[in-house]
């Protein structure tokens, strides 16, 4: 770790493998090589998934990077990808974005991007383009496979239980001889449709003793 008293400029790296990466070429320790070119200062990493937005080492990385722009040191964060940060554009992004309100300046070696330059600016510029087209364009498709669906008069959403089969399980239900599982076997639906349907009728399971219990 270095002395920061007698240095400005600091650099924070992040290694980040998820289980199956560890094993192939971009692993742990091929990612900590690639960073030792980069003179950090603190270097932060975990195995754990990109799609996690809770990931603790990152978390700390992310918090010594602040805490130390604040005290007017000149940061710079660094990984080896950029789905090291984050394997959701969205995510990746908003991240950015806030590194930036701190004056932290951000580096991905592969892409050769260092937000620090104009053509890292540009970049970046770029990928928020590709994301907000990316969100469109599932909206579009999203709206176009509903409409179509209509068309075609598919029923959208739950399908609905007919009321034959909704009486056939809350009398079933009622027995506390027929476990649940044997309610949803015999009429042909879910664990939890039966318990939704219990639910919504407010049933209780009738015992000889004369208690029952609301499941």
């Amino acid at each position: 770790m270095a002395n920061t008293t007698k240095k400005k400029k600091i650099n924070i790296g992040y290694i980040r493998v998820s289980t199956a990466e560890d094993r192939q070429k971009l692993g742990y320790e091929a990612q900590k090589r690639i960073l030792n070119d980069y003179a950090i200062d603190y270097l932060y990493g975990e195995k754990i998934s990109g799609r996690k937005d809770d990931r603790p080492e990152f978390n700390k990385a992310i918090k010594r990077a602040k805490s130390l722009a604040k005290k007017g040191y000149t940061v710079t964060f660094i990984v080896v990808k950029l789905d090291r940060i984050s394997r959701k554009m969205s995510s990746l992004l908003l991240i950015l974005e806030d590194l930036k309100k701190y004056n932290i300046s951000f580096k991905s070696v592969n892409e050769n991007i260092a937000t620090d330059t104009a053509t890292g600016i540009l970049m970046m510029q770029l990928l928020a383009m590709f994301s907000e087209f990316e969100v469109n364009t599932l909206r579009t498709r999203t709206r176009e496979a509903l409409k179509q669906a209509k068309i075609d008069g598919k029923v959208l959403g739950r399908p609905k239980i007919n009321e034959n089969i909704r009486d056939k399980i809350a009398l079933m239900y009622r027995n506390p001889d027929l476990s649940v599982h044997d309610v949803a076997i015999k009429c042909n639906v879910s664990e939890r449709t039966v318990y939704r349907i219990a639910k919504e009728g407010n049933l209780t399971r009738q015992y000889s003793k004369g208690t029952s219990f609301l499941n």
